[in-house]
């Protein structure tokens, strides 16, 4: 099973997950992080790459920009386009977006690119649709907290088998407040997402890494499409 068809097969529960009110740190820590790598000024198309039921979607369009949203899931991309408000959404592969070059002012991947089968197709579909000036800007997990291993996730440890080079895939389980989701990701080290960033003509203007405890969780970066 493909990480896309896990997250088909997890779809319902992501969608009670994610729209239970401040349940996860996407409101506390995620948009807040991913917010300050965007461009400041809201205006032009948006699109919202892995849009999942589409709350970063919904957010973007609070603040100006003309969102769509594409997802390789039919469950979750059918939760986005009847959401409150709803959005325009394509029910697609992230490495082959059914949209014209240059289409996009802005690309967004709120913690979709870890969950992407293929996220160097995506990096560069992303900067074949940007306009010159346009930004892809993306949270991720951060690779080191990805590294560990399973039963040290969220946890004061850290522990470390598995190469960290070595691309792979893994699971992380969680119950919490009458909710259960199961996330299904891809380790993958850093230099993949600047390589495939490299690889698209993209150019990083703004790189943060967050965490609270002794592993960053998240990094949040801007990578520009000059010409």
């Amino acid at each position: 099973m493909s990480v896309s068809e896990a997250w088909e097969e997890h779809s319902a529960d992501w969608i009670a997950w994610a729209r239970a009110p401040d349940h996860d740190g996407f409101w506390s820590d995620t948009w807040p992080a991913l917010a300050r790598v965007l461009p400041r000024v809201g205006v032009g198309p948006a699109l919202d790459l892995g849009c999942g039921e589409g709350r970063a979607g919904r957010l973007l369009r609070e603040s100006g920009w003309e969102v769509f949203g594409v997802d390789r899931s039919p469950t979750l991309a059918a939760a986005a386009a009847t959401g409150d408000p709803p959005l325009p959404v394509v029910n697609a592969d992230a490495g082959a977006l059914p949209f014209a070059d240059e289409t996009f002012d802005l690309v967004v991947a709120s913690m979709s690119l870890q969950d992407i089968d293929d996220p160097r197709d995506a990096i560069t579909d992303a900067g074949r649709v940007l306009r010159a000036g346009g930004s892809l800007c993306a949270a991720i997990v951060h690779p080191f907290c990805s590294a560990q291993d399973a039963e040290s996730l969220h946890t004061d440890r850290f522990t470390v088998s598995r190469p960290y080079l070595q691309a792979r895939r893994y699971e992380d389980r969680l119950d919490r407040d009458g909710f259960a989701m199961t996330f299904v990701s891809m380790h993958r080290p850093l230099g993949d997402y600047i390589g495939a960033l490299a690889a698209a003509g993209l150019t990083i203007s703004a790189f943060e890494e967050h965490g609270d405890r002794a592993v960053p969780w998240l990094l949040t970066f801007r990578a520009d499409r000059r010409s």
